[in-house]
């Protein structure tokens, strides 16, 4: 476990972490110097302990609110306040050069948004005072309540998607990554929530089967092409399907698979399934379904470094930790901790506890050692990539 403590480095509540890798950790912070409010993207090197500027601006929006992408060689701002009006920059992490900067004018006002890559950026726009009767007729039309445009940034180019599987997601069910150096995308198509499938089934006997759970997936070359092209079907490939008996979530993803939380609701039973991202091979990682003696417990699902555990309480004061997935860990740490996170080296569990009233938040991180059982707790926000953990 590698931990990087940033406290001394982040100084007010408005940073925001951009990227953490094994070498740089980019973040951006909001500043008022001389009562003019700036935004600073930085980058910390964990090797020479060094901040330094990458690039800074004047946000002459007290309303901004800041969207923040990151690539390999490159980071994407969106700047918008919620209106019909966004600003979009690019800048090299290495240099501090600003590739592109434009401002955007949308039909209705702004509502979602994701970079796709260094060059395009999906944005969602729905209804506003202007634009109401305008989004009336294409709801009517379409069936969809807001709008989505894909915008190049070096051709200064606006191209509105037709596809009913991107008009109808969000920024959430749209992820990019990259296999073998190409550009990929996945589309998640789940029919609403875990909630509105399993009401969906019990009401089965009059909705069929015909209700599904749906996962795409395409080159992104072939997404943008497609899109640029007004083709009303995007050439996307079903990789992943579960009817109305049924359910499938996207759970993360490591270097070898994309990992899926499938569900059978005549039996209960549940499942982590793997694709492999090369071949596209479909194989069950780790089975989550609870046997009939064992204790009621939960499962929690690592994003980023393609881990999963099982979680139960132990006792009155423990909950016993036990990996399913890329973890062997078998742990009791103590319930006052608070919530699971992840286990970091099948040693080092990560928990939380957020303290909360009407006016205020505090969150508490924890990091306690499975084998000597020595704790550390932590005033301050936490995430965790992989072997890394950023304190701030």
């Amino acid at each position: 476990m590698k931990v990087v403590d940033l406290r001394n480095v982040f100084t007010d509540c408005n940073d925001v972490l951009i990227e953490i890798s094994d070498t740089v950790i980019y973040y951006a912070e909001e500043k008022t110097e001389e009562g003019h409010r700036s935004l600073f993207l930085l980058a910390y090197n964990r090797v020479t302990h060094r901040e330094r500027i990458i690039a800074n601006y004047f946000l002459t929006d007290p309303a901004f609110v800041q969207h923040y992408f990151s690539f390999p060689d490159d980071i994407v701002v969106v700047m918008e306040s919620g209106g019909s009006e966004a600003w979009v920059l690019r800048v090299d992490k290495r240099t501090g050069e600003e590739k592109n900067f434009a401002k955007l004018n949308f039909i209705g006002s702004f509502q979602d948004c994701r970079a796709l890559d260094e060059l395009h950026v999906l944005f969602y726009t729905g209804p506003d005072d202007r634009h109401r009767a305008l989004f009336g007729e294409y709801k009517r039309l379409t069936g969809f309540s807001r709008a989505a445009c894909l915008y190049d940034l070096e051709e200064g180019r606006y191209y509105y998607a037709r596809d009913p599987r991107v008009c109808g997601a969000d920024s959430s069910r749209l992820i990019p990554y990259r296999q073998e150096g190409e550009p990929r995308l996945l589309l998640l198509d789940p029919h609403g929530s875990e909630e509105d499938k399993l009401k969906c089934f019990r009401n089965m006997r009059w909705l069929g089967d015909g209700v599904s759970d749906n996962v795409w997936e395409c080159p992104l070359f072939d997404f943008i092409v497609s899109v640029k092209s007004g083709e009303p079907n995007i050439p996307l490939e079903l990789i992943l399907s579960a009817g109305t008996q049924g359910l499938v979530r996207y759970a993360g993803m490591d270097d070898r698979n994309l990992y899926f939380r499938a569900k059978y609701f005549p039996t209960g039973d549940q499942r982590l399934c793997a694709v492999d991202r090369s071949t596209g091979k479909k194989s069950v990682a780790a089975c989550l379904t609870l046997s009939g003696g064992e204790k009621p417990a939960w499962f929690s699902i690592d994003a980023e470094g393609g881990r999963a555990f099982r979680v139960c309480e132990e006792g009155d004061d423990g909950c016993r930790v036990t990996g399913v997935l890329n973890s062997s860990v078998d742990a009791v740490y103590p319930k006052e901790l608070g919530r699971f996170i992840t286990c970091v080296d099948d040693r080092f569990i990560l928990a939380q506890y957020i303290l909360a009233d009407e006016t205020d938040s505090f969150e508490f991180n924890s990091i306690y050692d499975a084998r000597t059982g020595d704790r550390k707790d932590y005033e301050c926000r936490c995430a965790v990539k992989g072997e890394n953990v950023v304190l701030y």
